[in-house]
């Protein structure tokens, strides 16, 4: 069934489908941003080695598949696609595409390269009939160690706007396990001031492996949610991500993929001599005691492996208070994970204005293809040069999504009290939520607040003393009334 486009989503795919059809040699090229503006969201996942990115990946997924080691495929972007089989295959740096052999080890992936190397192969990709990627296509990128290594290379390239654009993600989660002044300096290269790649608009935060904050006691994640609000208050984090939520996910993936054996082995953990066990989970050391329980070693370690010492203790409350079966344990374990949370960020910041994203990307796309077009076809690429600048100028959606950014990083400085009432117009999901009434607004208070705004904003827009960055945002801010106060 035909996808009914409308605002700049219709301007940019009616530019790719002239495209198809006047020029032959690029029609491929053309074809393949109309499908990326029509397709998922595309979501890449990028932070620093060990931050749990794959774990984290495979817990959106809902399925164990994203390899967790450090084996070569970990070392090379994998994108990972909703499809209607099983099927495995490999980018490679000519643009040819190479099935690729497969089976699956203890759930992950395990993907042979056969006679290629990394060198050979631009990304991995991954099609599996998982019905969470409907709507999304989740990019697993190599962990970032320094700025100079192999991994951050594949990384930085991928995600840079000026690297072929069309295979940039539309938005980005960025894990971090502290935020150090190298994670900081390594996400600021990313930051384009002119939104053209990651942007805290289209940026949330990660504070992975969050059980591990506290140490894996029971509080451990409202220690891990205490921190992340202060980051979230933090100007210079706030310059990067929109928004910093805590996560658990090894207890997250082993929740959503937690088998009866499993449970099995916890009952029979959870028979040991209390005063035995509370020793036992005050280390691993402990807890690997041959004598301390009936349990044998080898079975504690899969416990461990799969559920760390935080959701050993959990998973053990839970089975006191009734949750004794994989089916009634695991939705217990992904709740105390922060899962839901970072789903309910995704789905409120992202999604909603996916098809914007996903247009933005595609002018990305537009614009490197016009520079390919140069040198064969002068004429035809100034014609789209044209063409892209018109709808960018001409695009309320981007106007806001520009507006948004220079408030989030701080570049257009204004008043703290302004602040949370531009953000919310500017990235407001719904004409209501936009102008700050609930969704059982009707139209004509919608209009109302939206005149209102107009005023005000114009109003704001004229002081002579403001800086040109500021009038941007407040001119923005009443051009997004007007169209709001057009629409309603």
């Amino acid at each position: 069934m035909a996808v009914a486009h409308t605002g700049v989503t219709a301007a940019v795919v009616a530019i790719a489908a002239r495209l198809e059809q006047e020029e032959p040699a690029f029609a491929e090229a053309a074809k393949a941003i109309r499908d990326r503006v029509e397709g998922p969201l595309q979501v890449a996942i990028a932070g620093r080695v060990k931050a749990g990115k794959s774990t984290l990946l495979n817990a959106l997924v809902g399925e164990r598949l994203a390899p967790t080691d450090a084996g070569e495929c970990t070392r090379m972007v994998s994108w990972y696609r909703k499809g209607t089989g099983y099927q495995v295959s490999a980018r490679l740096m000519d643009g040819r595409d190479q099935s690729l052999a497969f089976q699956r080890t203890e759930g992950a992936l395990d993907i042979q390269l056969g006679n290629l190397t990394e060198r050979d192969v631009r990304w991995l990709d991954v099609r599996w009939p998982a019905s969470t990627l409907d709507t999304v296509t989740l990019i697993d990128t190599p962990g970032i160690a320094s700025l100079n290594d192999e991994n951050s290379r594949r990384t930085r390239e991928f995600l840079d706007p000026e690297q072929g654009a069309s295979g940039d993600a539309d938005a980005v989660i960025y894990l971090m396990r502290h935020v150090h002044a190298a994670d900081v300096a390594f996400l600021e290269a990313f930051m384009d001031r002119t939104v053209a790649a990651a942007s805290p608009v289209n940026a949330v935060g990660v504070l992975s492996r969050a059980d591990e904050i506290g140490a894996g006691r029971l509080d451990a994640m409202d220690s891990a949610r205490r921190i992340a609000s202060r980051y979230v208050g933090d100007p210079q984090i706030r310059g990067l991500c929109a928004s910093v939520t805590p996560l658990a996910g090894l207890l997250a993936e082993t929740g959503l993929t937690l088998r009866e054996d499993e449970v099995a082995n916890l009952r029979a953990l959870a028979a040991t001599d209390a005063v035995v066990l509370e020793r036992m989970l005050l280390s691993t050391e402990e807890f690997f005691e041959v004598s301390a329980s009936n349990l044998t070693v080898e079975l504690r370690r899969d416990l461990l492996a799969r559920l760390g010492m935080f959701g050993v203790r959990v998973a053990l409350q839970e089975l006191a208070a009734g949750a004794t079966t994989a089916a009634s344990l695991g939705p217990k374990l992904v709740a105390r994970s922060g899962l839901d949370e970072l789903r309910r960020l995704i789905g409120e910041h992202f999604m909603p204005r996916s098809r914007v994203l996903k247009a933005r990307t595609a002018v990305q796309g537009l614009r490197s293809l016009a520079a390919t077009m140069r040198a064969s076809n002068p004429d035809a690429s100034v014609k789209l040069d044209r063409e892209v600048e018109q709808v960018e100028a001409g695009a309320v959606e981007f106007a806001r999504m520009r507006g948004a950014h220079l408030v989030t990083t701080g570049e257009a400085k204004v008043a703290e009290r302004e602040r949370g009432e531009l953000e919310r117009l500017l990235l407001g999901a719904t004409p209501a939520a936009s102008v700050g009434l609930g969704p059982e607004a009707g139209a004509e208070e919608i209009r109302r607040k939206a005149l209102e705004g107009v005023a005000k904003w114009r109003d704001r827009a004229a002081d002579p003393l403001a800086d040109p960055a500021v009038v941007e945002v407040f001119e923005t801010a009443a051009r997004s009334c007007e169209s709001i106060y057009a629409t309603a």
